[in-house]
């Protein structure tokens, strides 16, 4: 205990922890943009849309103020009216990619309106002030976050992974309490007589114990009625339902070494040119080629969003068919295509597109990705 003391002392480490804990759930929450969460662009975004997602659970959350009897509860009738289109927004926004139909959308909207509601007034007759903005707040974000972790982590086909992520939740949750006996602070209380820090610990580790309860229940249930809760389509599958490989962008793909045709590996790759059955793309590798000249050096602090490091483009195209196609990372950088078309890779004129290979249209966050 004495060495955990030493470690664990003082407030700047529950800071430290509780940045550590809410970052990794923002990367779970917004799981497709979570690269964009590492470039500068992200962190300048990451408050607003923290700041959004509050405000929008906390609208969520303004129904248990009627239930519970608020004696302001008559001046928040524009929150009440406002809660149904917010659930409908969020519900669209954590919708599953490429099983977005209006049903999912109108289900998930469900469940986080009665889930930050019924969140509410549990944290009421536990004794929280949750009629306090920040203290409400919290709350309601803590339902959301929840709900959208669960959904990300069912998205996912299989068991195993689902106990690993219930372990390190409950992780979490040891390493705050190992700080709060390092410190002498109680772990729990009474929310109207214990200590603001205490009230902060609480709130902080009650959403994590719901969290490592629900994806335990999840794996369960899978495990015994495998038929009653299915995990999503493979990346590759969901990502061709809203697009389809097209020139100018970067994709992570399944493909075959040029000397053996039966093994190859994973690795992102350029789509130059793509029609209904496959795609022409230039392999990108993390292998130093810096001494070739059939290599394009692509330095990381040019191509943050696409990449995670430093890469090289091999100007041999090949042919990558559509089903090797596994996941969308982004849009080539403008100055890499402007260097393929000097060297004559490519043609001024764009690739035609039938309707079916259209793209989606760019989100906000595909288009700060890619700037």
């Amino acid at each position: 205990m004495d060495v955990a003391a030493g470690v664990l002392d003082g407030n700047g480490v529950l800071l430290v922890i509780a940045a550590v804990i809410g970052f990794t759930l923002v990367c779970v929450i917004a799981w497709e943009s979570r690269a964009l969460l590492l470039t500068p662009q992200g962190w300048a975004l990451l408050p607003i849309v923290v700041a959004a997602w509050f405000g929008g659970s906390a609208v969520l959350g303004l129904p248990a103020d009627v239930l519970l009897g608020h004696s302001g509860a008559g001046a928040i009738w524009p929150g009440l009216v406002a809660a149904p289109v917010v659930a409908l927004v969020l519900g669209h926004r954590f919708r599953t990619p490429g099983a977005g139909s209006t049903g999912q959308t109108l289900i998930r909207a469900g469940v986080l309106l009665a889930g930050c509601t019924v969140a509410k007034c549990v944290a009421y007759a536990l004794g929280f002030r949750v009629f306090h903005f920040w203290t409400g707040g919290a709350v309601t974000l803590g339902a959301l976050v929840v709900c959208v972790a669960v959904w990300q982590f069912a998205a996912v086909e299989g068991v195993v992974h689902l106990y690993v992520r219930a372990g390190v939740t409950l992780a979490a949750v040891a390493l705050v309490w190992a700080w709060a006996a390092a410190n002498d602070v109680p772990f729990a209380g009474d929310p109207h007589t214990a200590s603001t820090t205490t009230v902060a610990l609480m709130l902080l580790v009650l959403p994590l114990l719901v969290l490592a309860v629900a994806v335990l229940a999840a794996a369960v249930l899978r495990q015994v009625r495998p038929d009653l809760l299915r995990g999503a389509a493979p990346a590759a599958t969901r990502d061709r339902a809203v697009r389809l490989p097209a020139a100018h962008e970067v994709w992570n793909a399944f493909v075959v070494f040029e000397d053996d045709e039966e093994e190859g590996k994973d690795r992102p790759v350029l789509v130059i040119s793509a029609d209904g059955d496959g795609a022409e793309v230039l392999k990108i590798t993390s292998q130093d080629r810096s001494s070739s000249d059939e290599y394009l050096p692509l330095p990381l602090e040019r191509c943050r969003g696409v990449l995670s490091k430093e890469s090289w483009l091999q100007l041999r195209p090949t042919r990558v068919p559509l089903e090797e196609f596994r996941s969308y990372r982004g849009l080539c950088p403008p100055w890499i295509w402007a260097e393929l078309r000097t060297r004559g890779l490519i043609t001024p004129t764009p690739v035609r597109r039938t309707v079916k290979q259209r793209e989606a249209p760019r989100s906000f966050i595909d288009r700060l990705r890619n700037r």
